[in-house]
């Protein structure tokens, strides 16, 4: 029987689309005199920050921008004080808004009901989740455990430290009764490296990049290819479960669950 779920947090469980990060990277970099675009930002989102920052600043784009600006490559106090900048810009934008996506509540809910533990890892730090796990539970959303790379001596995603730390905790041995549930390709490299099933979210994820009102204005058609497109992103990573929407997670351990049945 599956004994627990780790969620995401950004684009998984709140703040549709992922918006904060992005919003925050832009302005740390644009500070600096560096133009990002989305498809550099979101291409590693999942990692811890610091981690991510390093990856931008090692783009063939951001380097040559860097020069020109600057006539030197970026060094690391260059990159301590973009990531002291995206802390400053992402902290302010979460005690702003990071809701709830549709139907976490009622996930959350079927989870306890059946005696599921919930826990969560994150690219954020401690400081960060402060703020999104209080604004999450004034809304009823209050998983068991809440885990960032602070707690693992810095490893961050795609490392499974994470992971690792909540099977312990929750005195889980056996992977197969453990989902991982996120909305990156690094989400799901995490689950991978610590032997989990891996589930990927399409709508509201970081990976389709769309907040709620561009996701809804677009036609059936239009919505269709956009799942689609994630969903293929999702594939070649091969991911176990790709599902469209939180809820959905409840059939997936529904169907493990049976098939754990007739294995044993």
């Amino acid at each position: 029987m599956i004994e627990a779920v780790i969620f995401d947090w950004a684009g998984t469980t709140v703040d549709y689309g992922s918006l904060a990060p992005v919003i925050a990277f832009k302005k740390a970099f644009k500070d600096a005199g560096i133009e990002l675009s989305d498809e550099d930002i979101r291409q590693d989102m999942g990692m811890a920050k610091w981690d991510h920052i390093g990856r931008i600043l090692e783009l063939n784009d951001v380097k040559q921008q860097w020069e020109q600006k600057y006539s030197k490559e970026p060094n690391d106090d260059d990159r301590k004080k973009i990531y002291a900048d995206f802390q400053e810009a992402l902290l302010r934008y979460l005690r702003e808004s990071t809701e709830l996506k549709s139907g976490v509540i009622k996930t959350f809910n079927y989870l306890k009901e059946y005696g599921i533990k919930v826990a969560t890892t994150t690219g954020y730090t401690a400081e960060m989740m402060k703020v999104v796990q209080d604004k999450a539970a004034e809304a009823g959303y209050t998983p068991d455990l809440i885990i960032t790379s602070e707690n693992v001596n810095g490893l961050g995603r795609p490392s499974p430290a994470m992971i690792q730390f909540i099977m312990k905790k929750f005195d889980i041995s056996d992977p197969e009764k453990v989902i991982k549930v996120g909305d990156t390709l690094v989400d799901i490299e995490e689950g991978q490296n610590a032997n989990v099933k891996t589930v990927g979210i399409v709508e509201g994820s970081s990976l389709m990049g769309l907040s709620q009102v561009e996701f809804d204005e677009l036609n059936t058609e239009d919505q269709i290819t956009k799942r689609n497109e994630v969903k293929r992103s999702f594939e070649t990573v091969n991911t176990d479960f790709v599902i469209d929407s939180i809820y959905d997670l409840v059939q997936i351990i529904e169907y493990l669950n049976e098939s754990m049945d007739k294995k044993w």
